[in-house]
């Protein structure tokens, strides 16, 4: 598990949870790339209650909507865990003294913060010490704030999709490089 404040960081755990981002990232670009025919249950139970066939089954243009929704969701999960990792690895991750890694931090942090509040709406909620800042991980992602504030978030804000594995990545590379595990990345 992620370790709580004043404790040693778990590097195993959060290297499990960063695969698990990439798995789930991966696999949501695959079913929206291939968009597999959709079979429905005839009837679900759990606990006390049940659905049937027509309470559960989808038109084929909301589960294409559904499809796109499932990108978006990775997208915010893996932002999350991203964030959630590269905080529990650092004890003031605010003040991370490799530019790369804190700018890998307040990517993740800014991006997760604009689906906290609305996730299938998502806007950059950007206080004013963030605004106007440009945060590079080099070769990886880049964030320019400037004018953001207030804006629905859009995947061009911070190069993509595929910026978000290599997000990933990168963090699994600051993991295993805090853990001894590798020697520190150059950016």
């Amino acid at each position: 598990m992620m370790s709580r404040k004043n404790t040693a960081p778990d590097f195993n755990a959060t290297q499990v949870l960063l695969q698990n981002a990439a798995i789930h990232f991966k696999l949501v670009f695959g079913l929206r790339a291939t968009r597999p025919s959709v079979s429905y249950l005839e009837t679900f139970s759990f606990g006390r209650h049940v659905a049937h066939h027509d309470e559960l089954v989808l038109t084929p243009k909301q589960e294409e909507h559904a499809f796109s929704a499932l990108e978006h969701c990775a997208t915010y999960i893996a932002v999350v865990q991203i964030h959630t990792v590269l905080e529990a690895i650092h004890p003031d991750p605010f003040n991370i003294k490799e530019p790369a890694i804190l700018a890998a931090f307040q990517i993740s942090r800014l991006i997760r913060n604009a689906f906290a509040h609305n996730p299938f709406a998502p806007a950059w909620e950007i206080r004013a010490a963030w605004r106007s800042k440009v945060f590079i991980v080099p070769d990886i992602i880049t964030l320019d704030t400037t004018g953001l504030d207030g804006q629905l978030l859009k995947r061009k804000h911070y190069g993509g999709p595929l910026c978000i594995l290599r997000l990933i990545n990168y963090a699994d590379t600051v993991v295993q490089s805090r853990a001894g595990k590798l020697e520190p990345t150059p950016h």
